[in-house]
């Protein structure tokens, strides 16, 4: 999700956490058992998505947004490439994480 906290490096320069989703395209085997989308709505220009279930929807807001139609190339490019790039004394994290619901 995004992050408002900021964080001073020895620079005293302020950085951010920055946060950015891929909702990747379902597999073969999702499409075969008929998998449902968890997302209500996935608004890439204001970067939001909403995730109904059965008792709420949660909304969520995040730095980016790739959609269904990104591919790896452009979430790379758009967004990890940038990080990498920089100079020396930068702490850089970049975390995957994948999730399914099947």
């Amino acid at each position: 999700m995004k992050s408002n906290k900021s964080i001073n490096n020895k620079n005293n320069k302020e950085e951010r956490v920055k946060v950015y989703i891929r909702i990747r395209p379902f597999n073969d085997n999702e499409i075969k058992i008929g998998g449902l989308s968890p997302f209500k709505s996935i608004d890439t220009k204001n970067n939001v998505v909403s995730i109904k279930t059965d008792f709420f929807t949660k909304v969520y807001s995040y730095d980016g947004i790739y959609d269904e139609e990104s591919t790896q190339e452009q979430v790379f490019n758009n967004s990890a490439k940038n990080v990498i790039d920089v100079r020396y004394n930068y702490i850089i994290l970049i975390y995957i994480y994948f999730f399914s619901l099947f």
